[in-house]
């Protein structure tokens, strides 16, 4: 990018002055055309650096969509197995529970005598 000082500013809004009003001369036209052109450029020039900034900028926010969408996918998996896991304790449990039962029951049956902890 030029840079643009306050002299080159003000004989830019000068030269247009003069070119609005009319009175603008061949050489002076021929000027204000060349810092025109030189305005453009570094405009143009700008405007591809931002854009082009700008794409990198989205392709590592792709790559970086990407990323947590693969871990919420494992995390999705990861809270599926923790499920299952918590399903097969709480039927474990029930099972623990039935047998202990089971166990008391027989045990009063055979002694008469109910089966205490410990």
């Amino acid at each position: 990018m030029m840079n643009w000082s306050k002299e080159q500013q003000a004989r830019f809004d000068e030269l247009r002055q003069r070119e609005m009003a009319g009175t603008i001369t061949a050489p002076d036209q021929q000027e204000l055309e060349t810092l025109t052109a030189s305005l453009t450029q570094a405009a143009d020039d700008a405007l591809i650096q931002a854009i082009t900034k700008l794409q990198h900028e989205q392709v590592k926010l792709e790559a970086g969509l990407q990323q947590r969408q693969h871990e919420n996918e494992e995390l999705a998996n990861l809270l599926h197995q923790q499920e299952q896991l918590t399903a097969e304790s709480r039927q474990w449990l029930q099972d623990f529970d039935r047998r202990h039962a089971q166990i008391r029951e027989r045990y009063t049956r055979l002694t008469g005598e109910a089966l205490t902890p410990g």
